[in-house]
């Protein structure tokens, strides 16, 4: 057994590690039980820069017949004295016996000088001279973990590792200090020999290099009783950090950084511009095992390092597909975090680990991963270990997700539906419970304008006015009207569905049962994306019969009406729901992109824009009182990552020109000072087209004039093509992102030509709106949400992610009255109607938890009540700019 020993202090855990069939721990000890070895050499990779010769300041070999770490005397040593410039932590320190010997023990002696010395942790490896590779036989941290030192800690300081009488030649010990100011003493490492003979023919000594190279010797965990430590694993990117993860390819357990009993350390995939949100690692366990719990641990060092979501499923040899053990949200805060998965003895032989990060910058750190075994047989004649081929193809099989009614597999919670009897007597209770359900037409009009605030005038549209300094709607009828919509109210909006076969034509493997397409036909559809089927128009079908579409949109309409919700605000509507509704003009197929983006100054954009207004027959929709107005394309902007494209372009591109005819306008024709400025040697305004201009050399200030101008060219034009053919009714902007593919600049500068600004934003904070207040234009929020992980469902991001489902209720009325309160809000729409399929959205698999109603059209009542009551308040909040008051009610 390996016992931990130092005078009257013991350590501050036991550490556990397997060597051979036994189990080592740590108990207190004074001195070594036996004669050290004193034939053989060591070697440091890093100098000691203090202390006693003849060790002091080599990097050669030291002979253990004189050495100071092997001349029994405490009083001799090696030290590091950190001097803040040098930013390494670890010191190794490789010991050649020469031969192999049995070890009794390995004593380690650090006396500190003062508090300001210490060792944060060692570990201590061995090896025999047939092994390739090294053993660990200790890690642990030991008294220096803060500096200085608390107030009492002993400065006197020894460990004995006892090893058994364990066969080594080689030995090395590894001491690491906190930062680059901490000081390391080693006073003593004594090698005790144990009983038996040690190698009569060794191999020729070492020399000092081929000796430090030992330090890169592969280090080969001992499997453990009770634990799967026997496999490979595999990742789809390879780590950036973490030796032998970060070289690639299959990695033995054994050897692996992910199975070294480090819990402090990690395999690193780093976060970069170009870095993928999604890293998964498949672990081939090399025979089916029943396992009892999944540890799974991730040390950060700091905020930087996480990852948002994990999900890991399993399969065993005889299965085609995979099963979810379990998914998981981590917050950025959680730096060491845990997690314990049970398994209840589920056989498994692959498991698949899948960490997603919503910022590409976030580094993802892994640090340890452990199988235990629980009680079963085990597979006795196993297929043989996947190639790197076979492991690539299991990142690519598909896990079973869901139910015959779309439902997430792995969890049950109230109301889950278990039959289509149970939908239809859920339709009959809620046609009784909303039976007397009507508009209130003493208090609203018929568009949903709050008569208490006042006649303002009736021009038979919606229109934007301001009313005691603050912003609003105005109906068609003349009573101010605040949004409070929702998005994508139609069941005909197939990103609720999912697709049912791979992009290679076979099926996806995800579901336990498909709705039968001869019975409900309609549920499925062949979209741009590929073949979907629609859970919800299935369930739909199943709740109120074949021909669903006058119930559902009865109830529905209700249901808007009882909850407070007054229009269909964006995306797929029903236009048989009578509601005040926005309306998009897609943007023209040929216009000219640049990233993302669309370049304003193509001369044919407005002809182009005109051929698409007249497509979409906006001419037919100008005398639709209901219509409040359109926005234009989705979520594209300009930000510098478009300018820093256009510099790049040459004079073919329309940018491209009107860059260097606003530096020409800006500079006064001044083509040196421009030249001088931009590092360029163009001969003229016209050659300075087709030049490359690099972004950093450009100033900010130009940068987000130009931006500016680009934003007034785009939305002047838009605005005309419009208002062209269709007078009435608002122009709300393009649906923009304020931190995505997107700038203030772009957002403002083409305010005149906007009767709204609308915003896509998905956080819990208002705080946005400052940044718009000071230009007194209308702002909508078009699109946002609060979502819980559960149900198989994700959450789209930290700042919207809830504990629960009345959180969401509650997070909704925190921030919609927060919105409310500024002067320039008018309202916003809920993102979405239905929830998305657990089993992904066709094109980009987001499975995310939006929905008002579940895809078995059943209400998330917790919340919604907290949106009924919201909403009957939240005309005040804006009027009077503040969440309080008494309801507002005549």
């Amino acid at each position: 057994m390996l016992r931990l020993r130092r005078p009257s202090r013991t350590l501050g855990a036991a550490l556990l590690v397997a060597v051979a069939a036994g189990t080592l721990t740590a108990t207190p000890a004074h001195a070594a039980e036996g004669e050290p070895i004193r034939t053989g050499n060591y070697v440091y990779d890093r100098a000691p820069n203090d202390g006693s010769s003849p060790d002091r300041g080599t990097t050669d070999l030291v002979p253990l017949a004189t050495g100071a770490l092997t001349d029994g005397a405490v009083g001799t040593s090696a030290r590091w004295f950190g001097d803040g410039t040098s930013t390494w932590r670890d010191v190794n320190v490789v010991f050649d016996l020469q031969r192999d010997y049995p070890l009794r023990q390995i004593v380690l002696t650090s006396n500190a000088p003062n508090a300001y010395w210490g060792i944060r942790a060692v570990s201590v490896r061995v090896r025999s001279e047939a092994d390739p590779g090294y053993t660990p036989v200790y890690s642990q941290q030991w008294y220096g973990t803060a500096s200085p030192l608390p107030a009492g800690t002993q400065l006197n300081n020894t460990l004995t590792l006892d090893l058994a009488d364990r066969a080594a030649r080689f030995v090395i010990v590894r001491i690491t200090r906190l930062h680059e100011y901490h000081h390391l003493p080693l006073n003593e490492v004594a090698l005790v020999q144990g009983s038996g003979q040690p190698g009569a023919d060794p191999a020729p000594p070492l020399t000092a290099t081929e000796l430090r190279a030992e330090i890169g010797k592969p280090v080969k965990q001992v499997p453990r009783p009770g634990f799967a430590d026997e496999g490979n694993y595999y990742a789809s990117v390879p780590p950036d950090d973490g030796t032998p993860d970060n070289a690639g390819g299959l990695t033995a357990f054994p050897y692996g950084k992910l199975f070294d009993r480090d819990r402090t350390g990690y395999a690193g995939w780093r976060g970069r511009a170009d870095a993928p949100k999604a890293v998964t690692i498949v672990f081939d366990l090399l025979r089916d095992y029943p396992l009892d719990q999944i540890r799974f641990y991730s040390k950060a060092p700091n905020q930087y390092w996480g990852f948002d979501e994990m999900t890991v499923s399993y399969r065993p040899e005889a299965s085609a597909t995979y099963r979810i053990a379990t998914r998981a949200a981590r917050a950025r805060t959680q730096l060491d975090y845990q997690l314990d998965i049970p398994m209840g003895n589920q056989t498994a032989r692959f498991v698949r680990i899948a960490f997603s990060r919503v910022n590409q910058y976030l580094h993802i750190p892994v640090s340890e991963v452990e199988f235990a075994v629980g009680a079963g047989p085990v597979g006795q004649d196993p297929a043989p270990p996947l190639t790197v081929d076979g492991m690539r193809e299991e990142l690519t099989r598909d896990t079973r997700l869901v139910d015959a009614y779309g439902q997430y597999l792995y969890q049950g919670w109230p109301g889950k539906v278990t039959s289509d009897a149970q939908l239809r007597q859920e339709a009959q209770d809620e046609a009784e419970r909303l039976a007397g359900v009507a508009p209130d037409t003493t208090r609203y009009d018929r568009y949903g304008g709050l008569k208490s605030l006042g006649y303002q005038g009736a021009t038979g549209y919606f229109r934007l006015t301001k009313i005691d300094d603050r912003w609003w709607f105005v109906t068609p009828d003349g009573y101010p009207f605040f949004l409070k919509g929702v998005d994508s109210m139609s069941p005909e909006e197939w990103g609720y569905g999912t697709l049912y076969r791979n992009p290679d034509g076979t099926p996806r493997d995800v579901f336990d049962e498909l709705p039968d397409p001869a019975v409900y036909p309609d549920a499925y559809a062949k979209t741009d994306r590929g073949p979907a089927v629609s859970f919800v128009k299935a369930n739909l079908m199943r709740k109120y019969g074949s021909d669903f579409e006058p119930a559902w949109r009865d109830i529905t309409y209700k249901r808007m009406v009882d909850w407070g919700f007054n229009a269909q605000s964006k995306w797929t509507r029903d236009p048989q729901i009578k509601m005040p509704y926005i309306d998009q003009v897609t943007a023209p197929a040929d216009a000219i992109r640049v990233l993302w983006a669309i370049d304003p100054f193509d001369p044919q954009f407005a002809a182009k824009l005109a051929g698409q207004v007249e497509a979409l027959d906006l001419k037919g929709r100008k005398h639709d009182r209901y219509l409040i107005g359109y926005f234009f394309d989705n979520e594209r902007g300009w930000d510098n990552e478009v300018v820093a494209e256009v510099l790049r372009q040459g004079a073919a591109l329309p940018a491209k020109r009107a860059f260097v005819q606003y530096l020409r306008d800006t500079y006064a024709g001044d083509l040196a000072r421009v030249n001088q400025l931009l590092g360029t040697s163009a001969e003229s305004f016209d050659a300075l087209a087709d030049v490359t201009i690099e972004l950093a050399r450009v100033p900010a200030a130009d940068v987000t004039a130009f931006i500016t101008r680009a934003s007034v060219a785009y939305y002047s034009t838009i605005q005309r093509a419009i208002k062209k053919a269709d007078p009435h009714h608002l122009f709300l902007g393009s649906a923009l992102v304020p931190t995505w593919h997107s700038s203030l600049a772009w957002n403002v500068g083409g305010r005149d030509y906007l009767d709204a600004i609308s915003l896509d934003v998905y956080t819990d904070s208002a705080s946005y709106l400052r940044e718009y207040e000071p230009y007194d234009k209308p702002v909508l929020n078009l699109e946002f949400s609060f979502n819980t992980y559960d149900r198989g469902m994700r959450a789209i991001n930290a700042a919207a992610r809830a504990d629960s489902i009345a959180q969401r209720g509650a997070k909704y009325r925190s921030f919609v009255e927060a919105q409310a309160a500024s002067p320039v809000f008018v309202g916003s729409g809920w993102f979405v109607y239905y929830d998305q399929a657990v089993s992904g959205r066709p094109g980009d698999g987001e499975s995310y938890n939006f929905g008002l109603v579940n895809q078995q059209d059943q209400p998330y009542t917790e919340m919604i009540d907290i949106m009924r009551e919201t909403h009957r308040t939240v005309e005040l909040v804006h009027q009077q700019g503040a969440a309080t008051g008494p309801a507002v009610n005549q």
